[in-house]
């Protein structure tokens, strides 16, 4: 008699489930890995995008402070023309008139016209320790060091961490090699003669904007009061003054004429008028012929040196006799100078030896890296692991605890832990900080504008890290410690894969 067979049909069910429950969760777990990976690169495109909105609102920022420096100096001149222009009038009136504009009025006037030059001076200065300040908290507070980076990754997800050295290539692509510097370091280092702003020194020179904005001062004079106005005119540091590092007097307002100019400098700041028929509209009664009044002019220069000028009528040049008992140098000189001689503030400039270099180099322009990673053997991570991964805790001895984590091959995890690709998921972005002025090129705008930092056009937006000529992620990626990651990037380089960069350039 034979026995019944059965219960074949149950185990062939439980490998069934077993394997059905193994594809399950292996789906979910890549399921998990892939969304882990969307999540951290949204992040990290977040964070590269983050910095660089940062960086073109801080430059949109020291722009407004350049213009608005560019605008205090052009009063100034304004008001030094204003002060010629006055004395030619006072002169003419003492000649036809004396004593209807009495000298102490005269004096206060003179000293409150001149006192606000020195304001203004001052305020445009001002705009320069302004901007100095707006970078030196970029520097500090969002890029050095990710700072800004961390705050974004924190936001999308507390196991996500910005590494500090992942904010080597964006703090280079601004400040270069160089160290935060205060404005008192800039001054000295302008004193010693170590303030360099060439190729590899980043976007912004902290003290190199003097002469694009003394030219910008210039060309913003043109209105006919100020600078173009018949037989006078107001500029800075230019004629006999500016040719001699001695400094030489002026002789005559003629050698102040615009069209005699033998160069433009800040060297000092002064308004010329000569040549001029002048109405004594002052005068009880009016002189039968108009007098010509004398060349008048004022000049200023800064507080060390006692050369200011200031003549009109019969006063002959230099001009430093006594006015009101008090001496010219003390009435119309202007603040201390810095690197001397020179009365010009410093302003932030846009590094123009990087934007020489080209299309190769953006330009310049910043491109700022955003780096982030998973450590999926962190603390906090085995503290609360991945509940679809495989993970089993079992003892051979009493006195073992052994484990397997199919997310954690500790194992092959090396001292910092970065090294290992499947230790760490890493994510890298980049954002662009670039400058555009939203009008066609035919009227002075579109792409043919080089960047500058005398208009406030910066915009952000997201890139390739790849396309510059300094443009290096593998090396980037190493120096975070993530040396197994730029390994497999170069050797995708070497089996055919270019990304985004230029072909040949290698990694």
């Amino acid at each position: 008699m034979t026995r019944a067979r059965r219960g074949q049909a149950l185990v062939l069910f439980a490998l069934t489930l077993l394997l059905l429950a193994v594809l399950v969760l292996m789906t979910l777990g890549f399921g998990m890995r892939a969304k882990e990976r969307v999540e951290i690169q949204m992040a990290a495109d977040a964070a590269a995008y983050s910095q660089a909105v940062a960086t073109a609102r801080t430059f949109n920022a020291i722009s407004v402070m350049n213009r608005a420096q560019v605008a205090h100096m052009v009063a100034m001149a304004g008001t030094q023309a204003l002060i010629s222009h006055s004395s030619q009038d006072y002169a003419a009136h003492n000649v036809v008139c004396p004593g209807e504009i009495l000298p102490s009025d005269w004096f206060t006037a003179d000293e409150a016209a001149a006192s606000q030059v020195l304001s203004l001076q001052g305020q445009a200065g001002n705009m320069y320790r302004g901007g100095m300040a707006l970078y030196i908290k970029l520097l500090g507070d969002h890029i050095a060091g990710q700072e800004l980076a961390k705050r974004v990754a924190e936001a999308v997800n507390p196991e996500l961490e910005a590494p500090p050295a992942g904010a080597e290539k964006s703090f280079s692509e601004l400040n270069g090699n160089n160290a935060i510097r205060t404005r008192d370091d800039v001054i000295n280092a302008m004193l010693s003669g170590t303030n360099n702003c060439g190729v590899g020194d980043g976007a912004v020179c902290p003290s190199g904007g003097s002469k694009a904005a003394l030219n910008a001062t210039m060309g913003s004079m043109g209105w006919t009061w100020v600078h173009n106005r018949p037989g006078g005119g107001a500029a800075f540091g230019t004629g006999g003054a500016a040719v001699s590092t001695g400094f030489k007097h002026y002789n005559s307002s003629a050698q102040m004429d615009s069209s005699r100019y033998d160069t433009v400098s800040g060297r000092n700041s002064n308004a010329h008028d000569h040549g001029r028929t002048v109405t004594p509209a002052l005068c009880p009664t009016p002189p039968p012929v108009l007098p010509v009044a004398n060349d008048a002019w004022v000049m200023s220069d800064e507080r060390q040196t006692h050369e200011d000028q200031h003549v009109y009528g019969a006063r002959a040049p230099p001009g430093q006799a006594p006015e009101n008992a008090n001496p010219v140098w003390e009435m119309h000189t202007l603040g201390e100078c810095v690197v001397c001689p020179g009365i010009w503030p410093f302003s932030m400039s846009y590094n123009t030896a990087e934007l020489q270099r080209g299309a190769a180099n953006q330009y310049g322009q910043p491109k700022l890296y955003a780096m982030l990673y998973r450590d999926y053997a962190s603390p906090r991570r085995r503290a609360h692991p991945d509940p679809w991964n495989l993970f089993f805790r079992f003892r051979f001895t009493e006195d073992s605890d052994a484990e397997f984590d199919n997310a954690s091959p500790l194992g092959r995890v090396g001292p910092t832990g970065r090294e290992d690709v499947h230790r760490n998921q890493v994510a890298l972005s980049a954002g662009l900080v670039y400058y555009h002025r939203p009008r066609p090129a035919a009227v002075g705008g579109g792409w043919n504008e080089p960047p500058n930092f005398l208009n406030p056009f910066w915009r952000a937006t997201l890139a390739s890290p790849e396309g510059s000529v300094d443009d290096r992620p593998a090396d980037s990626l190493g120096g975070a410690g993530f040396t197994g990651h730029a390994r497999a990037l170069r050797r995708l380089v070497g089996e055919g894969y270019r990304g985004g960069g230029p072909g040949g350039r290698g990694y």
